[in-house]
């Protein structure tokens, strides 16, 4: 199992458009290949930073999803509500 971590970083007043986009985001990854689950949490210091972690079965599905024209098409419409590019993070147990 693989846990992917994506920080975001809102520009100031897109909280709430971004919630409504976010929510779209994760919706098309459930039927994607390997999808396992997918939280969403804010930083408590700064409602700005928001952090989505999804868990994948494997990198490949990863990639795939990451990749896929459905994540792209929904990343197109969050990004102009980003201070700056996401970031992405791979993880695996330790």
């Amino acid at each position: 199992m693989l846990a992917v971590l994506i920080k975001r970083i809102l520009a100031p007043g897109m909280e709430s458009t971004y919630e409504e986009f976010s929510r779209k985001i994760i919706q098309a990854a459930v039927p994607a290949k390997g999808f396992i689950s997918s939280k969403a949490f804010k930083d408590i210091n700064d409602p700005d930073i928001r952090y989505t972690l999804i868990q994948m079965e494997s990198l490949t599905d990863w990639q795939a999803w990451k990749d896929s024209s459905e994540r792209n098409d929904a990343l197109g419409q969050i990004q102009p509500l980003l201070q700056e590019p996401e970031t992405i993070s791979i993880l695996v147990t330790a």
